[in-house]
């Protein structure tokens, strides 16, 4: 490959917390306030001071916390320890009878130290889900920044087009934690047993990247390599060189998804328009020139990170059979971009992905697998650096045991037409719920070209705690 789409399968997590708004029917009903009382009881008899303060119409908690402290343990490792953390806040009330206001904040703090990459020291805050709700009896509308997560499958459904992905650790953490929330103007109907969910995307927003000099970086610019592109010298000096230009105007797009949920199964159609929210790079035409002639680096070279509007349609169902939950998910895709082979130009072509997953108990126990095969094509692009077909084999596995008190699971991704490795194997400590401690690794490997390849180096050991409250 030449320039990467950041498509790319990255590790599951459970099928179980793919998408908020899967498989709803109806409006959900409100939740009663969380309310706290504040000063101190007045003597007996004190009429004033025996009236409580009035009850906080607020609604406060952390949606998420979570610090994490990982080794690297190769001997070619670009930096020898990484930190991260995270906090996710959120305040919520009502505004009379039917109207809600909801305000999130995020906090996601990265460091890097030692080898031979730059150190890396960032604290950056962000919005979360922050906006206003309508509910009717069979509408809900709402004003502001959401998570716009549809499909119902893990590892990028083939229908989650109009979220923005957050690439700040590759696909370290759980499919869940792995979006932004992006402004939105949302509508969704209610009748019965079905569901019609509209979005509009005013502002684009695109995929939120880890910081330039991060081990985690698509462009690696100490190496001379993009992410999907095999190692090769003749470019690595205008890798090094260029500067990375994103086009982030316009917005983000729309789509609507009709969703109904019945005994024997459950399924959705969509039809989106939509702008990919991850970066496809490619070289400024006078880069480009400068390639093809075998000439040294512009002064001004550039990478451009372009986001292409994109046709969607597809679909995804969701039945039992016996103790087994499946699922499966397709979509065709007008315009991905791609990368001809002969002169470096960027263009686009069709696509189709598909996903079939199952979900289940085996032994009727508390150990619990999931198992996904996607397949990813890109058809009738000709001769192209880009990789026509992929297919990947992902899941998890789980078991609590010791009375719940731990919890030991593995979350795979395995590239099948080209080796692709992650793996990440994963013990925590769960007694003290909703707080856990845990310990693992992440394991990667894989052909040139690929992910696993590209990320080999940054193979870690990991301890941390999370929790919610």
């Amino acid at each position: 490959m030449f320039l990467a789409v950041l498509g790319v399968v990255v590790p599951p997590t459970a099928v179980g917390e793919t998408a908020a708004t899967e498989g709803m029917t109806e409006s959900p009903p409100e939740e009663a306030p969380v309310r706290f009382t504040f000063g101190v009881q007045g003597e007996a008899g004190d009429a004033e001071s025996e009236a409580p303060e009035p009850d906080s119409p607020w609604r406060t908690r952390v949606d998420d916390a979570n610090v994490e402290a990982g080794i690297l343990a190769t001997s070619d490792r670009p930096v020898d320890f990484t930190q991260h953390g995270r906090a996710v806040v959120s305040a919520a009330r009502p505004l009379g009878e039917a109207w809600e206001l909801r305000l999130g904040a995020r906090v996601d703090a990265q460091l890097q130290q030692g080898g031979d990459y730059p150190g890396v020291s960032r604290l950056r805050a962000d919005y979360d889900e922050t906006y206003l709700r309508y509910r009717g009896d069979r509408t809900r509308f709402t004003f502001g920044a959401q998570q716009i997560l549809w499909g119902r499958v893990d590892e990028i459904p083939p229908t989650d087009r109009l979220s923005t992905k957050d690439l700040t650790r590759f696909g370290l953490d759980d499919y869940a934690d792995r979006r932004r929330a992006s402004p939105a103007i949302r509508a969704e109907f209610f009748q019965g047993a079905w569901h019609a969910d509209l979005v509009f995307l005013p502002l684009f927003r695109e995929a939120e990247l880890p910081h330039r000099d991060s081990l985690w970086h698509p462009v690696d610019r100490n190496r001379g390599e993009l992410l999907g592109l095999p190692a090769q010298p003749e470019l690595a000096p205008f890798i090094r060189q260029a500067d990375v230009d994103d086009d982030l105007s316009g917005n983000g797009g729309g789509g609507i998804r009709l969703a109904r949920a019945g005994r024997g199964a459950d399924f959705a159609v969509t039809l989106q328009r939509a702008r990919h929210s991850e970066p496809y790079y490619r070289f400024d035409e006078a880069t480009r020139q400068a390639i093809l002639a075998g000439m040294p680096p512009p002064e001004e070279a550039t990478l451009e990170a372009i986001h292409p509007r994109t046709w969607v349609a597809g679909g995804d169902i969701a039945f039992a059979a016996g103790a087994w939950t499946w699922r499966a998910e397709a979509a065709w895709l007008s315009d991905v971009p791609v990368t001809r082979a002969d002169d470096l130009r960027q263009e686009t072509t069709e696509g189709f992905d598909w996903v079939i997953g199952v979900e289940g108990f085996p032994g009727d126990g508390d150990f619990r697998m999931t198992t996904q095969l996607t397949g990813q094509h890109l058809m009738g692009a000709g001769d192209v650096l880009d990789d026509t077909e992929s297919y990947f084999l992902t899941g998890e596995f789980e078991l609590p045991f010791a009375g719940h008190a731990w919890n030991a699971r593995l979350r795979y991704s395995l590239g099948l037409n080209r080796r692709d490795v992650y793996l990440h194997p994963e013990l925590a400590w769960t007694a003290r719920e909703p707080m856990e401690f845990f310990i693992g690794a992440h394991w990667l490997d894989g052909a040139d070209g690929t992910a696993g390849d590209f990320y080999r180096d940054n193979r870690m050991l990991v301890i941390g705690w999370r929790g919610q409250f």
